[in-house]
């Protein structure tokens, strides 16, 4: 049963991670956010040092490992890691939580000691393809396809906005194949897959992301990822797993912007106190620690209910929808309490800002899990609307 009895696993977990981020990571931030250096070999010695990846020797030890860490575990090294680095947590999630995620749901266990072992060890980095130039809300509208030629398939198409593409050494891609959406494995070198260099965004800079593009790319059938035609179902497991997870980037960032803000507001002195004094600022300041504590509260809701393998579908949306904005907001309220500091790059608040941003779009824009909550209210007869009595998992707690 779920307990709010944080263990001392968990308390060793958290402080681990935040210690290393503090001093290992927090001193080259700046570096990663002007694309100076890629943020890779930083997170596989956070595997290895923090999280203990050298352990992991094969399919069983990884198995064993993710049973001992739960999901409230994972939020909270989660948050220590978005509270320096929201990039860094962006391009480690990319790499485990999505393609290894992908790789432990759907693949076989040869596909799984062949790839997933090594992403989670930290000795090779994931991407997972799913947005297309025309595709990114309507994911059935993409327009890559999988041709079946004997035990092969022969992949063209390309996809952009993927975390990690520019250095990723393993993808897991969706094309349409014969039976219809189905998910691909690939490797960096296959005769007809390339990638190009990063993106130059807003946010998120520190998280190199980029395009995949795919020309008469010859994928042997050992290579694809579950059954033909069950990719959509599978995509589908996976945003689900992203959206739970996003609260606990989203938290990191208010946390530290929330910090910063209250440590300025009492330092900053006008009209003779500290500006912490006035009214309208401890408003400020009340409402941020409100839209902290409010996704917390969906944090440990997506907790309770995934110990009990209960239908996460709705809540995960709910989450991602609110800690997002939340996020933005509490990131923009920062900025307007350090006034024209705020807006400086040397107050790092600016960047929790354009970091936040990203969290509305990816994963499903918020408009989108407005849709899915609204479109689950129309079915007959609808859903109990007590999370704790969602029913089960449809897609199975592996």
């Amino acid at each position: 049963m779920f307990s709010f009895q944080v263990t001392p696993e968990q308390k060793l977990a958290r402080e681990m991670a935040r210690k290393f981020m503090r001093q290992e990571v927090e001193p080259h931030v700046d570096k990663l956010d002007n694309h100076e250096m890629p943020p890779y070999d930083l997170i596989r010695r956070f595997l290895k040092e923090v999280q203990g990846a050298d352990e992991i020797k094969n399919l069983g030890d990884l198995e064993a490992a993710a049973a001992e860490q739960d999901f409230i575990t994972r939020s909270l090294v989660s948050i220590e890691v978005s509270k320096v680095c929201p990039a860094f947590a962006l391009s480690l999630g990319a790499s485990l939580e999505l393609a290894g995620f992908a790789l432990l749901y759907a693949g076989s266990r040869e596909q799984k000691e062949r790839y997933a072992v090594p992403i989670f060890r930290g000795d090779t980095f994931g991407a997972w393809g799913l947005t297309e130039p025309e595709a990114g809300s309507d994911v059935q509208g993409m327009k890559s396809t999988a041709a079946r030629d004997g035990d092969s398939y022969v992949l063209n198409g390309a996809k952009t906005f993927i975390t990690n593409a520019p250095y990723a050494d393993t993808f897991v891609v969706y094309a349409k194949a014969p039976a219809g959406i189905t998910a691909f494995i690939l490797e960096r070198g296959m005769k007809g897959l390339a990638t190009g260099k990063p993106l130059d965004k807003m946010g998120m800079r520190g998280s190199p992301t980029g395009e995949i593009f795919m020309e008469d790319l010859r994928v042997p059938a050992s290579q694809r990822l579950g059954e033909e035609g069950k990719g959509f179902y599978d995509a589908l497991v996976n945003l689900n797993h992203e959206r739970a997870h996003t609260p606990g980037l989203m938290i990191g960032i208010m946390e530290r912007c929330l910090e910063d803000a209250t440590a300025y507001a009492k330092t900053r002195v006008q009209f003779g106190r500290p500006i912490i004094h006035f009214q309208g600022i401890q408003f400020m300041l009340g409402r941020m620690w409100e839209k902290l504590l409010g996704s917390y509260a969906h944090l440990w809701m997506l907790g309770q209910m995934h110990e009990q393998g209960l239908d996460i579908s709705a809540a995960a949306s709910a989450a991602k929808l609110y800690s997002t904005e939340c996020a933005t907001a509490v990131a923009l309220d920062a900025i307007q309490i350090l006034g024209g500091y705020g807006y400086m790059r040397e107050y790092k608040v600016e960047r929790f800002m354009r970091d936040a941003k990203l969290m509305e779009i990816g994963a499903g824009t918020s408009q989108i899990q407005l849709l899915i909550l609204a479109r689950m209210l129309m079915k007959d007869p609808p859903p109990d609307l007590n999370p704790l009595f969602a029913g089960p998992d449809p897609f199975g707690n592996k």
